[in-house]
């Protein structure tokens, strides 16, 4: 779930300074409506108890979410001015807890490493659309009695493929799997991250899958 903190701010209008409850780890798997937030762009909107003004405040954060294998620690855009030193002091205190993240949380990646809302916003924003097309597919995919295998996050959004990748039933490897891809694509052409799969196992070399999830 999600965790807040309580911060000191001042509002940039009236200069009125006052606490106000920020989220310092959410969870994008759990905390839906807060992940909304983030994708509306709401989610480090304060309003001024004195003067009723609207602003943007942001605070650290951490954007947990296990079942895509994304851990991202988000720091203010303003901290970019100096990147280097920011980099390093977030990199030293993640360490201390990389183990139970790893284990307790379920995330096994590196962290990314973020300046401000809107690159998170437009990772999520793109696995939305990943998502919703991994739906589609799988949904041909099952119509035609075909396995689901799912691809690890991090290949999938390197590769701007699919989270799930389609294989006929008994058999395994690269070529039964582009057999599959192409199958479906003959279907239905309109998923650009189908085409990707289809491309990426066309030019891979052997029957290895290694972007499959172990």
């Amino acid at each position: 779930m999600a965790t807040k903190g309580v911060f000191r701010v001042e509002c940039p209008h009236c200069g009125e300074s006052f606490d106000a409850d920020f989220w310092t780890v959410v969870r994008g798997d759990r905390d839906r409506d807060v992940k909304e937030l983030i994708l509306s762009g709401e989610f480090d909107i304060l309003m001024c108890p004195k003067c009723e003004t609207m602003f943007s405040h942001e605070e650290p954060f951490l954007y947990i979410d296990p079942t895509r294998d994304l851990l991202a620690i988000v720091m203010p855009e303003a901290y970019q001015e100096k990147e280097a030193e920011w980099l390093e002091r977030m990199k030293k205190d993640y360490e201390p807890l990389r183990a139970s993240l790893s284990a307790g949380q379920g995330v096994t990646g590196d962290p990314m490493y973020l300046f401000g809302l809107a690159p998170l916003t437009a990772l999520l924003e793109t696995d939305r659309d990943r998502e919703e097309e991994t739906e589609v597919m799988e949904f041909m995919a099952r119509e035609d009695g075909l396995r689901l295998l799912p691809v690890k996050p991090a290949d999938a959004r390197s590769l701007d493929i699919l989270f799930t990748l389609p294989m006929p039933a008994g058999l395994t490897g690269r070529t039964a799997a582009l057999k599959a891809a192409n199958g479906l694509l003959a279907r239905n052409d309109a998923l650009p991250r189908l085409k990707n799969l289809a491309g990426a196992l066309a030019a891979a070399k052997g029957e290895g899958l290694p972007f499959l999830k172990p």
